[in-house]
């Protein structure tokens, strides 16, 4: 789209964009490593109900924001990135440059818009999966509530189901309003400034969080 509109503006934001996801989504990718290693699968839906386990004598959730606490950190500020909302639109900063869609107006920037908005919904939702237990609620099993105390609240199935699609839809919200406060509280980064964080810091922190968690599990395979 930048290059298309033969615009100098557009182009420099375009490249700017193309640099910034190269950036944040290797980030992304490395940091979910350490959640896939904890919970042994790829499918979500598996990860998912790897969280509804618990630990400490049943007290605390298995959650991935409790059992891998970098890779939530890392996975959120690269998904801000990825979305290229502040702090990272330095693709679109109006104090710079106008952006790859400058020469965009009607649904055409519509399209671009409502892109960027679903890009903020998919990364919290994808933050609820991996890291807030997605559809769990804590000591919610599917006969009703049972307690680390010994006490149970028998609720029928129906009950249970709207509970745990209202847990997920509440975690989105609530990710998205933090997104969304971030967004209204912190100053852009500059173009260097955000590709150096990308680079030098959540790519490596990423890297090692995986050589940690290979570490634990062998270790707690071991013993």
């Amino acid at each position: 789209a930048g290059w298309s509109s033969a615009n100098n503006y557009a182009l420099l934001g375009g490249q700017r964009a193309a640099a910034l996801m190269m950036s944040a989504e290797i980030a992304i990718g490395t940091s979910i490593m350490g959640v896939i290693m904890i919970y042994g699968s790829l499918n979500m839906q598996d990860i998912v109900r790897g969280q509804g386990q618990y630990f400490l004598g049943g007290w605390v959730p298995a959650w991935g924001i409790v059992t891998q606490p970098l890779a939530f950190v890392l996975f959120l500020t690269a998904g801000i990135a990825a979305t290229k909302r502040i702090p990272f639109d330095t693709p679109e900063g109006e104090s710079e440059i106008i952006g790859y869609f400058v020469e965009y107006s009607g649904m055409k920037f519509g399209m671009f818009a409502m892109a960027d908005f679903l890009e903020t919904v998919v990364i919290a939702g994808m933050t609820t999966a991996l890291c807030l237990g997605g559809w769990q609620v804590p000591y919610l099993q599917p006969t009703g509530f049972v307690f680390p105390w010994g006490a149970t609240l028998d609720l029928p199935h129906l009950a249970v189901v709207a509970l745990q699609v209202g847990a997920f839809l509440t975690k989105v919200v609530v990710m998205i309003w933090f997104l969304m406060l971030i967004r209204w509280t912190l100053p852009r980064f500059r173009y260097d400034q955000a590709m150096r964080l990308g680079w030098l810091a959540l790519f490596p922190l990423s890297v090692l969080n995986i050589l940690i968690t290979a570490v634990v599990l062998l270790t707690v395979g071991k013993a």
